[in-house]
């Protein structure tokens, strides 16, 4: 069976845009605030619905590097607190390895991933300054390239809402 994604947001678009907009009352800014925010966030949706899975592949491929980091720097946590972090990464990085995988299940384990994670950030908060400095380098380390993603999904919404305030598809 076809999917039908793509085209269904674009009628959804093309209907927001020729039917609700002249409808809006324009002396309501916030009526027509939302509805160019939600015609905006559709527009970008049809143009990376199906990139979606991935992105949320590769924000888990960045969580399970960061937990390794983690991991790999163990003398800096309770055991209990690094125990649950190397058991969420054995099982996020079995997600991450199944081609199968849902993009839920992804959802689920950087979820759970993330959890054990700011369990040993919360841990260290009152430790040394050492052990402090330590884990947040590893934590600074793994922002770096989920900035960058981010930076690169958003930037086919600008990408397209710039294409829109100038009036071309």
């Amino acid at each position: 069976m076809m999917d039908h994604s793509e085209n269904t947001l674009r009628a959804a678009i093309k209907a927001l845009r020729e039917t609700v907009v002249p409808a809006v009352d324009p002396n309501d800014p916030q009526a027509v605030e939302q509805l160019g925010l939600t015609i905006e966030f559709l527009e970008h949706l049809r143009a990376r619905i199906y990139d979606i899975h991935g992105r949320e592949r590769a924000e888990l491929g960045n969580q399970l590097a960061l937990a390794r980091r983690l991991i790999d720097d163990a003398g800096i946590v309770p055991d209990d607190v690094r125990v649950h972090l190397e058991r969420s990464w054995s099982e996020a990085s079995k997600v991450h390895a199944d081609a199968a995988a849902h993009t839920e299940d992804l959802r689920g384990a950087i979820r759970r991933l993330g959890a054990a994670a700011r369990g040993v950030i919360r841990t260290v908060r009152n430790g040394p300054e050492e052990v402090r400095d330590r884990v947040g380098a590893h934590v600074m380390s793994g922002i770096e390239s989920s900035i960058e993603a981010d930076s690169m999904w958003y930037s086919t919404f600008r990408q397209n809402k710039d294409a829109a305030a100038a009036g071309t598809p």
